[in-house]
């Protein structure tokens, strides 16, 4: 083992004789870093740590008794010398570095690069998550979409990211639209409070930037003309945007969750969807039992084939193995075929229009809030820890009825009027 005391190592190292086979001689000073001597009398020094979860040995440089008469030594370099001095301030700084989550074997060009900071918020929301469990799926793939294509082109003027402030965050903004701001900015809030970056940086850069402001609430909710016209484009439309549209019509769930649907999740008649908490936006499990009209569109929709021999598991998809994402292309599509043409909609607001609906219906606002997976509601605090009841028989009912309603609606047939009887 080498000597704590400089000098005494030096000498120990001096008086080193080579053998037939390489061996490993450790330090007394800093743990984990080896003195390798080679069969040939080479001397080099390595470190050996772990980087991301992983044993990995790190040559940090060839010995010399003087060394580089540098004051620091920035990163390991099998062409640089170092005396036993330098070898431990370097081993001890590799280590930090690889405990913070940085690969020490990285250049510092690379290390402190944007582009990658940004690929490894990808790779960790993935993995591990911010807060002790990965994303869903769903929410790291909107991660990669806003990055490659609203953040890194934007951005791609900064190449150090400890040089980036609240004024480059301002101007990307700017390029944007409402929307995809308000989508950025919750995602640079997400990057910049990361503990990783802010070792890096020193500061969190989101909290100088200013904040697009709030959508307006909406309270879009579509006529019974609306709707007809909705549902006859949609039927209008082609797979798989036309059918989605209808979907959405016939249940009310988000859209995403519709977009996102597996013919795995659906039942073997098709006549309920089981959602897992991975795939809702609130995280709890989902039921959807379908009324048959929405079962007898999903029997026409067609299998999309990966390969040969696999099929896609995804109902609506244009490729098999990525869900249908055109939502502006098939919107587009959509208004082509409204008649008459519907100003300011989206289609978030047909889930708000199944929900009024389903109040006109005299459905309770407990079976709606049970339909529609919301957490908040008439069923809140106390109440809703000890109410476990999933409401299945009412929401089928609920949704047959709607389905009903709804046939009439996009029929133009009139509900027949009650009167009185006469006694």
């Amino acid at each position: 083992m080498l000597p704590a005391q400089h000098k005494r190592a030096a000498a120990f190292i001096k008086n080193l004789k080579a053998t037939d086979a390489r061996h490993e001689v450790p330090d007394d000073a800093v743990s984990g870093l080896y003195l390798i001597v080679q069969p040939s009398g080479a001397l080099s020094w390595a470190v050996r740590t772990k980087v991301d979860g992983k044993a990995a040995k790190i040559t940090l440089g060839r010995y010399d008794e003087e060394g580089s008469g540098l004051e620091r030594i920035e990163r390991p370099s099998s062409k640089q010398v170092l005396n036993v001095t330098e070898a431990r301030a370097l081993a001890a700084r590799v280590k930090a570095d690889a405990k913070r989550g940085h690969d020490p074997r990285q250049s510092k060009t690379e290390r402190f690069s944007l582009e990658y900071w940004l690929d490894e918020f990808i790779k960790t929301a993935r993995s591990t998550g911010f807060k002790g469990r990965p994303v869903k799926a769903s929410t790291a793939d909107e991660y990669e979409r806003i990055i490659e294509t609203d953040i890194k082109p934007n951005l791609k003027h900064i190449g150090d990211i400890r040089t980036i402030d609240d004024r480059d965050i301002n101007k990307l903004l700017q390029k944007l639209t409402p929307g995809a701001q308000r989508n950025t900015f919750a995602l640079l809030s997400t990057f910049f409070r990361w503990k990783a970056v802010i070792r890096t940086i020193g500061k969190n850069v989101i909290e100088f930037a200013d904040a697009p402001p709030k959508p307006q609430s909406r309270d879009r909710v579509l006529s019974h003309d609306e709707i007809r016209a909705v549902w006859n484009a949609a039927t209008a439309c082609d797979y798989p945007f036309g059918a989605l549209v209808k979907l959405l019509l016939l249940t009310g769930q988000r859209r995403d969750e519709i977009a996102n649907l597996k013919w795995s999740e659906l039942s073997e008649t098709f006549d309920t969807i089981t959602f897992e908490g991975s795939r809702t936006k609130n995280g709890r499990a989902h039921i959807v039992p379908l009324p048959q009209s929405a079962t007898a569109i999903i029997k026409t929709l067609p299998r999309v084939a990966i390969s040969p021999d696999k099929m896609s598991d995804y109902v609506f998809t244009t490729i098999g193995t990525t869900p249908f994402s055109g939502f502006s292309n098939g919107k587009i599509a959509l208004e082509k075929h409204c008649k008459p043409a519907l100003p300011d909609w989206h289609l978030h607001d047909l889930r708000r229009t199944v929900s009024t609906e389903l109040a006109k219906l005299r459905v309770t606002q407990e079976v709606t809030e049970a339909i529609l997976n919301h957490k908040s509601g008439k069923v809140s605090g106390v109440a809703a820890i000890y109410n476990r009841y999933e409401y299945a028989d009412e929401k089928r009912e609920a949704l047959k009825l709607w389905a009903d309603r709804l046939q009439e609606i996009v029929i133009d047939r009139p509900r027949p009027r009650l009167v009185a009887s006469q006694s």
